[in-house]
């Protein structure tokens, strides 16, 4: 018999019971779609964290003093070094698309607001342990996506202006043109100071800005200096604790990270979340996990199908192998159905799973509301899925594959049927 004959009869024999087609077929459908939109959402988790640390906290490459901590936690003030003129023409290359420096130092803030008493937070020693950074204007515009970032009032302007993350300035009760005070430890001035650390500084400054990166590390954390009046303040003489490096391309980062670097050490934004990345990981473990129960339980439905199917129609196998039909024939017949309804099902999966993608790649999901419980964990509050054609292949291999293997034991079953036994059934 041709080809076509067998096709339009496995067509033909699926749509015998069309409730039970369905229904076996649901699992594929879903097995397919949630490997798709698993996929999508856990690529589109890895790229938001990675994306939030390069535009608010690193670019593609941090650049840290060699004795400095890389537990982002802790920011000695003593660590911190004057970046050297080999360093600066090494960032001067070309696949250097611009890089600035930070001065990241640990603090205490406290609102004060004499008319009010009420409204005082963290006064005295009780200050609100807070992350001061100090920055250079231009080279945070270059490397930062600063554009994106939602500015109630302005950057500071002047030497007693400081700028607020949103989430912080809330816990605070700060509003714009507050007064708060920052104290904070100096660098050491001299040889005395066995600790590397100097005096206790405070001082007192305008908020004229309350910023939100939608990173909930910076918003809940930050107090943003101009680069000058942290000089003023920790005494450093333009000492430095960090230089956030933004490459041509991101895939540039390993190698960039590996060259000599004159007394700095460097690790990319890749490695700087990959606690995060691997929490992703377990996700992605765990998805594929749900689907493969999912493609397991329609397996098992495709292979009672196609059994039923087979006893159902003993007859018609009779007739066909009583008409020269091989037992081979018989057997592709059977898989021929597995495998359409299969690739039916998984194409529809494929279809909705991926229309979810698209629509949230383009889209976006709000997270804003997880902020304030994540504290102060490095993500953006605007996630976006990840369309990838590859995983939608695979996955509709995959739900293909699952029907073709479940058909294999039913097909056998009724390939092996005897004919005359098939022609005499009742």
């Amino acid at each position: 018999m041709n080809g076509s004959l067998i096709l339009s009869l496995a067509a033909r024999n699926l749509f015998r019971n069309t409730k039970r087609t369905l229904i076996t077929s649901v699992a594929v459908v879903a097995g397919v779609a949630v490997l798709i939109i698993g996929w999508g959402l856990v690529d589109g988790l890895d790229e938001n964290v990675i994306r939030a640390q390069e535009d608010t906290i690193s670019g593609h490459v941090l650049l840290r003093p060699d004795q400095y901590p890389d537990d982002n936690r802790s920011y000695p003030i003593a660590d911190t070094q004057v970046p050297t003129d080999a360093l600066k023409n090494h960032l001067q290359s070309k696949e250097v698309e611009s890089w600035t420096e930070r001065l990241v130092f640990s603090a205490k803030a406290s609102l004060f607001a004499p008319a009010d008493p009420s409204r005082v937070t963290g006064s005295g020693s009780q200050g609100l342990p807070v992350k001061g950074i100090g920055y250079a204007t231009e080279g945070e515009n270059q490397v930062f996506d600063r554009q994106s970032w939602t500015v109630t009032g302005a950057w500071p302007e002047s030497s007693e202006d400081v700028a607020m993350g949103s989430t912080l300035a809330q816990m605070m009760d700060v509003q714009l043109n507050d007064t708060i005070s920052l104290q904070a430890r100096a660098k050491a001035q001299n040889a005395d100071d066995s600790d590397g650390q100097g005096a206790q500084m405070a001082d007192f400054y305008r908020v004229s800005g309350i910023i939100e990166t939608r990173n909930p590390a910076m918003d809940s954390t930050t107090v943003w200096l101009p680069m000058a009046e942290a000089d003023a303040l920790l005494l450093t003489h333009g000492a430095r604790s960090h230089i956030a490096v933004r490459l041509s391309n991101r895939d540039q980062a390993n190698t960039f990270a590996a060259s000599e670097l004159d007394g700095w050490q460097a690790t990319t934004a890749t490695e700087e979340v990959s606690d995060l990345l691997a929490i992703n990981a377990f996700r992605r473990r765990a998805i594929s996990m749900v689907v493969f129960i999912l493609l397991a339980i329609a397996g098992t439905g495709i292979a009672n199908t196609v059994v039923m199917a087979a006893y159902e129609r003993v007859r018609e196998i009779g007739t066909l192998q009583a008409m020269g039909m091989s037992r081979n024939g018989i057997r592709g017949l059977f898989l021929l159905e597995g495998g359409i309804m299969g690739l039916t099902a998984g194409l529809l999966g494929a279809i909705l799973g991926s229309g979810v993608v698209l629509h949230f790649a383009q889209n976006g999901i709000d997270l804003s509301g997880l902020a304030q419980a994540s504290g102060a964990m490095n993500f953006s509050t605007i996630l976006y899925m990840r369309f990838n054609a590859e995983v939608v292949g695979w996955a509709l291999a995959f739900g293909v594959g699952v029907s073709l293997l479940a058909s294999i034991y039913p097909a056998q079953h009724a390939a092996r049927m005897n004919p005359a036994d098939a022609v005499r059934a009742d």
